[in-house]
């Protein structure tokens, strides 16, 4: 089974941070693109926290997208320099992307760490264990078990929630983060209710990983970014040095794409981007070259070599198994060697790197 071709001047492939970065780069510049993506992405399973640097391209990704994401109700802002957080373990995060009325950092000196029975993803009183270590916050635990879920009787929930945390000691009050599509409303609500601040823990694998993964795919749309969703790269047909255009597979059905420049933005070996064979990390579709970069923070070298790989590019462009530099296929965020774990790159590099890899793509059209 087949579905309709897709024609496109630029496909992207990989739908994280890195691919729609650089989908909506090259809409703003008024070329015609489709994003293809498979799976849930790393970007969904993050924090959702970005540290920018001071580079200008990096101030203007957040120049273009912060204000995109304020316009859909996310109330994210430049700190213009780095601003310690607190993860949901208590742990210190650094960020200077932030939401200065509820992200928990380390300005909040004394606070109530909330946890909300059957939810799992803040335990209070491991969060206050490790805060108490590091002697940065005094914190001091609480469990409560409101009667009305928020999924199914949102009033009832936080006028239950908000009475408990109002009899709470502490001006600021941790809660982990809320099933939302509008949560910043939500914490809004409470704050109003209890008089006090109302925060929120950079969580992985929670709701603000997916907040920030659906704030870049509805500005992307917002571009006229084409989304093909559940489409995995299947191959790539390689003339000469070009790339004339990809299969993708949804399911048991097939779908061909054509295109005039191509962005890899699919992620490394703990992403799916790379693949193991043997003792060698490969592109799963034969046709780029995968190198190591140097890199330190794991015991085992072997590890740190694997983990460590990306496709390797010249200028931007993807160079293939046999050495040649593909003329229109362009490698974006942490498949590019040197931008995978453990080097320390984080979303914020990603998404920079991105921003960049679209000037690239556009000197190939």
């Amino acid at each position: 089974m087949t579905l309709p071709a897709v024609e496109a001047e630029v496909l992207v492939v990989g739908g994280g941070i890195a691919g729609l970065t650089a989908a909506a780069r090259l809409a703003l510049y008024g070329r015609q693109v489709a994003v293809a993506s498979s799976a849930v992405s790393a970007t969904a399973l993050s924090t959702g926290r970005l540290m920018l640097g001071d580079e200008p391209e990096a101030q203007e990704w957040g120049a273009f997208f912060l204000p995109q994401f304020r316009r859909l109700g996310a109330y994210y802002q430049s700190a213009g320099r780095p601003v310690t957080a607190f993860t949901n373990l208590g742990t210190p995060l650094k960020q200077s992307v932030v939401s200065p009325l509820f992200d928990w950092t380390a300005e909040d000196r004394e606070v109530a760490v909330v946890g909300l029975a059957g939810r799992g993803d803040l335990d209070p009183d491991l969060a206050c264990r490790e805060l108490a270590r590091s002697r940065r916050v005094r914190a001091r635990p609480y469990w409560v078990s409101p009667s009305a879920r928020l999924e199914d009787d949102r009033d009832a929930f936080l006028e239950e929630l908000g009475t408990a945390l109002k009899d709470l000691g502490e001006d600021a009050v941790v809660l982990p983060p809320l099933p939302s599509k509008e949560p910043y409303g939500l914490l809004a609500d409470l704050r109003k209710r209890t008089g006090k601040r109302v925060l929120e823990p950079a969580t992985p694998l929670s709701w603000p990983g997916r907040r920030l993964q659906a704030l870049l795919e509805g500005t992307a749309a917002k571009l006229g970014v084409r989304m093909l969703s559940d489409r995995r790269l299947l191959s790539l047909h390689i003339e000469g040095r070009r790339a004339v255009k990809a299969i993708l597979s949804s399911g048991a059905r097939t779908q061909t794409a054509r295109f005039s420049a191509l962005v890899l933005a699919t992620g490394a070996l703990a992403s799916g981007g790379l693949a193991v064979r043997g003792t060698e990390v490969i592109d799963p579709l034969g046709v780029l070259r995968v190198s190591a970069a140097p890199a330190s923070g794991v015991a085992s070298p072997a590890l740190r070599a694997a983990l460590s790989a990306g496709a390797v590019a010249r200028r931007g462009r993807a160079v293939s198994a046999t050495g040649e530099t593909l003329a229109n296929v362009v490698v974006a965020g942490s498949l590019h060697r040197g931008l995978s774990y453990p080097l320390g790159k984080g979303l914020g590099d990603v998404a920079v790197h991105a921003w960049k890899a679209a000037r690239a793509v556009e000197e190939v059209l």
